[in-house]
């Protein structure tokens, strides 16, 4: 399709207003492989150039591998849609609402209708590096506070989708990994995908994700920890390549749009239509996304995102939606058009997935960069879709890529504003002996050790590092803390490279930045508080700020 290929200098702008190493992306139109690009280096240390088998983690686009793969158990008897998922898991008793525990399905978890608040930063810290194993997966889970009544309305909620996994697990004796393994990847030839890094492909023909830093440079991430076995793995564990993903949006269409009837025996498209009949019970609408959109459908399905095009909500749980007041919205003067899609975004990864099934076609675009400059993937992807149904007007979306980058690069000083405006100044320092000690919360099995640095640890000048602190005793799990004021400590980091460096990308809201202590009647820290969901999460979420409390962690006495 040249209209297409003309594209691909955009392609290129794009990727560099984000400073993104590489992109790889395909688009499948009426059944067939179109549009194949890919620039950019997957591993900038090696010079090895992105090409279409090049293997990317694709995060959260694997929820719709996990849904097709629950549908699959279902149709063997194995599972069911409707029965309470504590008849799998006992163990799964959710505290702040016991009615969850009672009553929630797999259909309420892969549509996100559980309402528990979705507080990712008390599984997963510092550099994305997950807390606490995969066997704790349940007990964490079931003790997430109440955001909204269940059902009462679309929360996404990653955890969720981890406990889908283990119920898959639970019943098949093996990985959720190695099940989606053996009944999709391997019958449909997805020979480049994978849910953990001791599955790529023996050429090493694997991306490495990567930060980018205030002059440009990359900094290199390691393998992402959100794999299969671990806690949320099943919510973002699969790797893939754009070849490997178009054969997948394929195979999910022709089983949608065509009777087994139609299909040759011996041909792929029966073979696909064996592995995943019926497998439109996951594509169908669940649950709205948002309430003030009258007829258009912005919707949940299980593991998958509907839109009626033109929307102002694609992308809505990636960076981009936050950084773009007014984004793109493409197609407004053509016809309407149903998109079934998703979005990933995980350690220095991002991924855009979008397919039609009515011309049975599919956009990916995959990128290994991190999300806090902004995301290239949703840009380069609306551009593709613009181009492959000629919609109208022609929405400038190199125009948007610029702004964006450019609002990116807003949110450090702006936190620094917040950060030196919400400070109450000339507060004493308490003596520090005050706030060393262990303190842990039990709910998600976190301990945090606070305790003073040494004379040659700690900084210098008005505002010096005095404390410092460490979660569940792992090393890259620590920083250091300077007094903000009264009882609240901060550990704001001095630029934002510096806290790239540290692997704070996740923390770049004032409230994550900063442990508040309590004291007793008697003037003794019994507890500290840190807000780990500050209000922040994916997708639209009214008032969540409000409804989730930072956590507490209570100190342990000797």
């Amino acid at each position: 399709m040249d209209r297409l290929q003309l594209k691909t200098a955009s392609i290129s702008k794009i990727r560099e207003a984000f400073g993104t190493p590489s992109v790889s992306c395909g688009v499948l139109h009426h059944g067939e492989i179109v549009f194949l690009h890919s620039n950019g280096y997957a591993d900038t240390e090696n010079k090895s150039l992105a090409n279409p088998d090049t293997v990317y983690s694709i995060a959260s686009c694997s929820k719709g591998f996990v849904s097709a793969l629950c549908n699959i158990l279902v149709h063997e008897g194995k599972l069911s849609w409707t029965a309470p998922v504590s008849a799998y898991i006992p163990s799964f008793q959710t505290v702040h609402d016991p009615e969850v525990g009672k009553r929630a399905t797999l259909l309420d978890l892969c549509s996100h209708g559980t309402g528990l608040a979705p507080i990712d930063h008390v599984c997963c810290g510092f550099f994305d590096q997950y807390y606490n194993k995969g066997t704790d997966q349940i007990h964490i889970s079931a003790h997430l506070p109440v955001c909204y009544d269940f059902r009462s309305r679309w929360l996404y909620n990653n955890f969720m989708l981890g406990v889908a996994g283990e119920v898959i697990a639970a019943i098949c004796k093996k990985s959720a990994g190695s099940v989606l393994k053996e009944k999709i990847f391997d019958p449909l030839g997805m020979n480049r995908s994978c849910t953990h890094a001791h599955g790529y492909p023996a050429d090493g023909n694997v991306a490495t994700g990567y930060s980018v830093l205030d002059d440009g440079s990359l900094l290199p991430h390691s393998d992402p920890e959100l794999e299969d076995g671990g806690v949320q793995g099943a919510s973002g564990f699969v790797r893939s390549s754009v070849n490997d993903m178009l054969t997948w949006a394929k195979s999910l269409m022709i089983v949608e749009s065509r009777p087994a009837d139609s299909l040759k025996p011996d041909s792929g498209s029966y073979e696909a239509y064996n592995i995943l009949r019926n497998v439109e019970v996951t594509r169908c609408a669940r649950r709205p996304i948002i309430f003030d959109e009258g007829l258009k459908e912005n919707s949940y399905g299980l593991g998958w995102f509907r839109h009626s095009l033109p929307s102002k909500w694609l992308g809505s749980i990636g960076p981009n939606f936050a950084l773009l007041q007014d984004p793109p919205v493409i197609g407004e003067f053509s016809e309407s058009r149903l998109t079934i899609c998703h979005y990933g975004e995980f350690g220095g990864f991002l991924t855009s997935f979008y397919t039609f099934p009515d011309t049975c076609s599919a956009v990916i675009v995959m990128a290994n960069s991190s999300p806090s400059r902004g995301d290239p993937t949703d840009l380069i992807a609306q551009m593709l879709i613009q181009e492959i149904f000629e919609m109208q007007p022609k929405v400038k979306i190199e125009e948007y890529a610029l702004r964006a980058a450019h609002t990116a690069k807003l949110i450090w000083p702006a936190l620094v504003h917040d950060w030196v405006s919400s400070r109450v100044q000339s507060t004493a320092t308490p003596p520090l002996q005050d706030f060393s000690g262990i303190y842990t919360n039990n709910d998600f099995l976190l301990r945090v050790e606070v305790f003073e640095l040494s004379a040659e640890e700690r900084g210098s000048g008005p505002s010096p590092e005095l404390l410092g602190f460490r979660v569940n005793s792992i090393k890259r799990q620590t920083a250091k803390l300077r007094h903000y004021h009264y009882d609240v400590w901060t550990f704001l980091p001095n630029s934002r490279d510096d806290l790239v460096r540290k692997g704070m990308e996740g923390y770049m809201v004032l409230p994550m930045l900063l442990l508040s202590f309590i004291r007793n009647t008697s003037g003794a820290i019994y507890a500290l508080d840190w807000d780990l969901q500050a209000g922040v999460c994916e997708g639209p979420a009214p008032e969540i700020g409000q409804a989730v409390a930072p956590v507490r962690f209570m100190r342990l006495w000797e």
